[in-house]
């Protein structure tokens, strides 16, 4: 995304007071207790085993680590994960939609 674009994006969400998430297109995790994680604005599953999960958002990746994961729901833009899980890493890249 082009730098005026992002800026035009960020002074219109402010304007408007729209959150960032919706407006630039950023991934969402909700993670409740150990057992639980939600997901939005997700573009597809890249790796699924029952000890490591990796999503593909828009700038990047979402690793997941923990024992016996697994996928519980899965819309076009949002999944919920549950399982044991230890660790969230959001390996972020520049220019967005090209992992």
């Amino acid at each position: 995304m082009s730098r005026w674009l992002t800026r035009t994006k960020h002074w219109i969400g402010s304007t408007l007071q729209l959150p960032d998430d919706i407006l630039l297109d950023l991934p969402r995790v909700t993670w409740i207790g150990s057992f639980l994680l939600h997901i939005e604005n997700h573009k597809g599953l890249l790796k699924v085993e029952h000890q490591c999960i990796v999503v593909k958002v828009f700038d990047g990746l979402v690793e997941i680590n923990g024992d016996s994961l697994q996928i519980q729901s899965m819309l076009q833009d949002e999944m919920t994960i549950k399982g044991n899980v230890s660790e969230i890493i959001y390996n972020r890249q520049q220019g967005g939609e090209g992992v």
